[in-house]
């Protein structure tokens, strides 16, 4: 994967990358058995156009996209941000003032073959350089639940039957020097 490229998204891409999103969610949701929730797909497709749009609008500061490309194919994303809503309430609201890493993304052709770990590697970067020693990281599927644990560790948060039986939801605090390579 000599030929993937990880760089910032520009407005002309934003097309691109919605559809991108798309594609990633509706596999994401088809692995994990989840499929038949269709308005909870339609929500997440369109929590992830307005981040992006968050982050065109505001040239990173409110919130920070790198995108991964083989050539002109978008095959990756990753981005932080404050952290979201429901990381608050799960947490009682004691990590409400870390960034948090999400939409990490992988086109479903592309997977396991290290552009996911390159991205994670290049925003641990970009958070040491804006002097941001901690995040936090959640994952509500199981499937990747598993990878995430592999990376992190343990969870702080381990939020049993969350999502109903079986179906848990995790919450990472993470030191950005722990992670750097």
């Amino acid at each position: 994967m000599d030929n993937i490229t990880i760089s910032r998204p520009n407005t002309e891409e934003a097309e691109l990358i919605n559809e991108f999103f798309k594609i990633v969610l509706i596999d994401t949701f088809k692995r994990n058995d989840i499929e038949d929730l269709v308005d909870t797909l339609a929500e997440e497709i369109e929590d992830k156009r307005k981040c992006l749009n968050q982050d065109i609008e505001s040239n990173g500061r409110d919130r920070y996209f790198l995108i991964a490309k083989d050539n002109d194919k978008i095959v990756g994303s990753i981005e932080y941000g404050p952290s979201n809503d429901l990381i608050y309430s799960c947490t009682n609201g004691e990590l409400k003032d870390l960034v948090e890493i999400g939409t990490v993304f992988v086109h479903p052709d592309y997977q396991n073959k290290g552009i996911g770990i390159r991205m994670l590697n290049e925003i641990f970067k970009r958070l040491r350089e804006q002097g941001i020693e901690e995040f936090c990281f959640d994952s509500g599927y199981k499937k990747a639940q598993k990878t995430w644990s592999k990376i992190f560790g343990r969870p702080e948060y381990h939020l049993k039957d969350f999502w109903g039986k079986g179906a848990d939801h995790m919450v990472w605090r993470i030191k950005v020097q722990d992670v750097l390579k």
